[in-house]
């Protein structure tokens, strides 16, 4: 990892250095694509019932995951829920971070920054966002899933006004940020108005996470109206990300298959390679009843493949939905978790591919799709994903110039 005044490169293909405090599934939110939104569900309740009548972890479990991930040689995390805002001890846990050496970055949908903090210990700062930036928070990834209020009240049932007063005044510190947009079938033909709403404020990096039939989405009529067809997020997600780079940010599209927007391969990273992601979780999220030792554990990640989970097994096979139809492969991710359809057969990008998910191909087939002849790279990245160093850039300071920074590897600094 080369170091510099804020910033630093990861070495494109080494192993991500990153961790996750999962705090808890709490949240007042009901984004309609939530993957959580189905765990622990309330029988006869609404989707998002659970996560209502969740619990946080306790700030002291909390702090003892920091230590451990400190110890286990991780240099910097993600907080997640739920939505962390929420959760009282959040601003003594940047705190306790930036004390360890670890530089820590809130996910958010960006609902309560710019309430006052919720520990009385905090009320001398009047927001919650004043109180993190107090503690030394290295940064912030927010959610914009749409650009129109009406879109995002639609996505989350929280308020886009909210959100952007947040970033409004990170923008006025100088303080720049990153973003996610979960693309799915409401929001495919608003891609380049998010990603102006993201060019004319702080964001240095943007992620596109193409939605997943994970979890309580377990058939293609679930996702029916939510998972879009790749052919029609390929153009709109094209442009998009012309506009974010044009305004010197970095863009990573993740769980795509490569051949469903061939010109942005070197921005597409899935399961196969998401661990060499530098922004990735090595240790595990999701278990807010485990201790802090089994939740801090990093993952034993090969670094020229992918995890055991996401293995690639060769060999045909048809997996059986009952009404839903069945699916023909020529190849499977784990135990079938993504599929290869015989069209994938003589691809030279399968080593570096996710694959479909089989409830796309029952709803969408594979419609505009097609093999590589030829796909250089060194497993588990593809050589353009190696070469698309913005995509290596590490926030280490909470003021760094982080689109100068990206300039920089950019031209070859």
């Amino acid at each position: 990892m080369n170091n510099q005044t804020g910033f630093s490169l990861h070495t494109p293909g080494a192993l991500s250095r990153s961790g996750v405090l999962d705090v808890g599934l709490k949240c007042a939110h009901s984004c309609i694509f939530c993957y959580y939104s189905f765990m622990a569900g309330r029988a006869g309740g609404h989707q998002h019932d659970a996560l209502r009548h969740a619990d946080f972890r306790s700030t002291e479990d909390c702090l003892a995951i920091i230590d451990r991930l400190a110890d286990n040689g991780l240099a910097n995390f993600d907080v997640t829920g739920g939505e962390p805002c929420m959760h009282p001890g959040l601003p003594e846990m940047v705190r306790r971070a930036r004390a360890r050496g670890l530089t820590v970055r809130v996910i958010t949908l960006g609902q309560f920054l710019m309430r006052p903090p919720l520990a009385p210990e905090e009320n001398a700062a009047p927001t919650l966002l004043d109180a993190l930036l107090h503690a030394g928070v290295t940064d912030f990834l927010f959610s914009l899933h749409s650009s129109t209020e009406t879109g995002f009240q639609a996505a989350t049932r929280g308020s886009l006004t909210r959100v952007l007063a947040a970033m409004d005044a990170l923008d006025a510190r100088g303080f720049q940020y990153t973003a996610n947009t979960v693309v799915h079938a409401g929001n495919v033909a608003e891609l380049p108005d998010i990603a102006k709403l993201s060019a004319a404020h702080g964001v240095y990096h943007h992620n596109f996470i193409i939605f997943n039939a994970y979890y309580g989405w377990d058939s293609p009529e679930h996702i029916a109206g939510l998972q879009a067809a790749y052919p029609d997020i390929a153009g709109p997600l094209a442009r998009a990300v012309g506009i974010l780079e044009a305004a010197g940010a970095a863009v990573t599209v993740r769980y795509l298959p490569l051949c469903a927007a061939p010109e942005l391969v070197g921005r597409i990273v899935g399961v196969v390679g998401v661990h060499h992601d530098p922004h990735e979780w090595m240790n595990r999220a999701g278990n807010p009843e485990r201790d802090p030792d089994y939740c801090a554990e990093v993952l034993p990640v090969p670094v020229d493949g992918p995890r055991e989970v996401y293995a690639l097994k060769p060999g045909a096979r048809r997996l059986d939905f009952g009404p839903a139809g069945a699916v023909d492969a020529v190849a499977v991710r784990g135990e079938d978790f993504k599929v290869f359809p015989p069209l994938c057969a003589d691809c030279a990008a399968m080593p570096y591919c996710d694959g479909l998910d089989p409830k796309y191909v029952l709803l969408h087939g594979v419609a505009g799709l097609s093999p590589f002849a030829r796909m250089p790279g060194r497993p588990p990245l593809v050589a353009e994903r190696l070469a698309y160093l913005p995509a290596f850039v590490l926030k280490n300071e909470p003021l760094a110039d982080m689109r100068a920074a990206i300039a920089h590897v950019r031209h070859g600094g």
